[in-house]
């Protein structure tokens, strides 16, 4: 999903993805996780189950907003994840999202880290 900003077409949500120790895949989300980026969202990480790629660390560090139906694709992603006999983890949460995490006590359920160094201690 694409915004127009000043004449210049710019996705709402990008990614980042690179390899981590122990099978893990980083994915980073950069930008907004709405009801309009989510089905983007969704696709990628069903490609990563796709390909056996059922380890995963969401980078959440450049992720500039939320709505509820970006807080259920975390719900959904565990699910899935789980299902395929994987894992999902949570890196470098701003303070607003962590504060939308905390309300609803997300992080009670998705282990969440403060840097991709803690969380590598728990793969």
């Amino acid at each position: 999903m694409t915004e127009k900003k000043s004449g210049v077409e710019k996705e709402k949500l990008s990614f980042e993805m690179k390899d981590a120790e122990k099978g893990f895949i980083i994915l980073s989300l950069i930008g907004e996780l709405d009801m309009w980026s989510l089905p983007q969202a969704k696709e990628r990480v069903s490609e990563l189950i796709g390909q056996g790629k059922v380890k995963l660390v969401l980078d959440l560090e450049k992720m500039n907003y939320i709505d509820s139906s970006g807080l259920g694709f975390f719900i959904g992603t565990l699910k899935k994840l789980k299902d395929a006999g994987g894992e999902l983890m949570l890196v470098n949460l701003n303070a607003y999202i962590f504060h939308i995490f905390k309300l609803i006590q997300l992080q009670h359920i998705i282990p969440t880290y403060d840097t991709l160094e803690e969380a590598a201690k728990h793969f």
